[in-house]
């Protein structure tokens, strides 16, 4: 299980522990990426200011007070990425298989309606639901290494006895022959003392596949108001569902070193994390002028309980004096629950309404990710406080920015928006400090059509993103830096009906 992994990985403090989480799946699951729906897609879900919307809800739930009438709609989206992978001189790509979601579905209706010489006009009720998370990847990476798994496999086993190596990582290259220790000649038992050897020096072909699915969704109670149609008020409770399916296959062949008994081994991880959560909004949108929309909308933290199950498996095959033989390992079954606290969000939006045919919007969102937060059992507080202290080391606060415009050609709307989600990274580890590091900022493009009636709308909206990123085989401190570019293609359709 690649997230159990981490902690060793990536905190040289703590070689040894039962279960614990790593700083980087508190960001996991924290970098919302909402697609929602197609009118919303279409302009990069810059809709803070503008509202009557089921994903503008989501972003501001002011919005929902914009609603004069009954309205349900549901989203259906069509997703698929590219991963290319640059690791030496070799260069991977691929391609995900495309997947079908319902990106969001939506009901809102009014409760109180009335009379125009009161001042709050009406108060309006919306349930929704939207994906704000879609995990859907394969990458590959391959080509040839000076490093080794066994290097941190040797490394977090040196100084411990068996009783204290870790059973999903260097316990299991232990007993494949990986690493060893060494025998008492006169008895001929192992000497536990901490000092271990390894079977095979550095220098080989690696190969790795990693195939990623699931997704993280939010359904919202909310409730708004509109004050002379000047101003909106709104707050929203959300309830959150957490999937997320991560399965990868290492492989090592072909060594330069020809005293080794190992020809070749691979080693698997699996893990399936599920879980729930929750998080409240607030937000008002103002008519400054007849054109001009202000909207502000503050994110509470999310409180998200998760359950892990995982376990490793590692086959080692070995040739002595023409004799082949192998070794294999299968980890115990892992189960393991946390709870992980999201940063908060503050969403600053405007908007200009233009004769209304043209539609200018922006939004910019504050995210500061060092306000992320591991929790365990209270046995393993140590370890979550280490990761807590990387969390504020390794993270910083971000501006994400969301521009958009939309033409109205009546009956047929035209929509286009550009999005640029800024790097949460503060700083690497590595082995070689001089090693290029490839940005993580996140860029999306979007396009999108759309056809009203008095009764009836249909939307349509394709999205391009686009992120570089560093990634590794395996521990950062062992391992050569990989550019690797994710490239990801949503197709978003919009069904919606008014009832007045």
């Amino acid at each position: 299980m690649n997230i159990k992994i981490k902690i060793v990985a990536l905190c040289m403090l703590v070689s040894t522990f039962v279960l614990a989480q790593s700083y980087s799946d508190a960001f996991l699951f924290s970098n919302n990426q909402q697609l929602g729906t197609a009118r919303s897609a279409g302009m990069s879900n810059a809709f803070g200011a503008l509202g009557a919307d089921m994903s503008g809800i989501y972003i501001n739930p002011a919005g929902l007070g914009v609603y004069q009438s009954v309205d349900f709609s549901f989203s259906l989206g069509i997703n698929g990425t590219d991963v290319t992978n640059y690791y030496g001189s070799n260069k991977t790509v691929t391609s995900s298989d495309a997947n079908l979601n319902l990106t969001s579905l939506g009901l809102v209706f009014p409760i109180a309606i009335e009379a125009n010489s009161s001042d709050w006009r009406r108060t309006n009720l919306g349930l929704t639901y939207n994906t704000t998370n879609i995990f859907n990847s394969s990458s590959i990476v391959q080509g040839y290494g000076e490093g080794s798994l066994v290097d941190p496999f040797y490394n977090f086993a040196y100084g411990n006895s068996l009783a204290s190596l870790n059973s999903f990582y260097e316990y299991g290259a232990f007993q494949t022959d990986l690493i060893d220790l060494e025998v008492d000649e006169n008895t001929g038992e192992w000497i536990d003392n901490g000092e271990y050897f390894r079977e095979v020096s550095s220098g080989q072909d690696q190969y790795k596949v990693t195939d990623i699915s699931g997704k993280m969704n939010e359904f919202n109670i909310s409730y708004a108001g509109s004050y002379k149609e000047k101003l909106y008020l709104g707050a929203s409770l959300g309830i959150l569902g957490v999937e997320y399916v991560k399965s990868s296959y290492y492989v090592e062949d072909n060594f330069d070193d020809n005293n080794t008994t190992v020809q070749s081994f691979n080693y698997a991880e699996n893990q399936y994390t599920s879980g729930s959560g929750i998080n409240f909004k607030v937000g008002a949108i103002l008519k400054a002028t007849n054109s001009l929309r202000l909207g502000l909308a503050w994110h509470s933290p999310s409180l998200l309980n998760l359950k892990d199950e995982y376990e490793t498996s590692l086959n080692v095959f070995h040739s002595l004096a023409d004799s082949a033989y192998s070794y294999s390992y299968l980890s115990p079954y892992g189960i393991y629950e946390y709870t992980v606290k999201t940063p908060m969000k503050v969403v600053a939006s405007a908007a200009l309404v233009l004769n209304k045919s043209i539609v200018l919007s922006a939004d910019i969102e504050v995210v500061d990710y060092t306000e992320m937060e591991l929790k365990g059992d209270i046995e393993d507080s140590q370890i979550f406080t280490t990761q807590n202290d990387l969390i504020q080391s390794k993270y910083t606060q971000v501006f994400n920015t969301r521009l958009a415009a939309e033409v109205n050609l009546s009956p047929i709307l035209l929509r286009a928006g550009y999005s640029n989600s800024g790097s949460p990274i503060a700083e690497y580890e590595m082995s070689d400090p001089t090693a290029e590091i490839y940005t993580d900022v996140l860029e999306s493009y979007s396009f999108g059509i759309g056809k009203r009636s008095e009764f009836r709308y249909l939307d349509l909206a394709f999205v391009f993103s686009e992120q570089s990123k560093t990634d590794w085989l395996y521990n950062s401190n062992f391992a050569t830096p990989i550019k690797s570019i994710e490239s990801r293609f949503d197709i978003v359709f919009t069904m919606g009906w008014k009832f007045n």
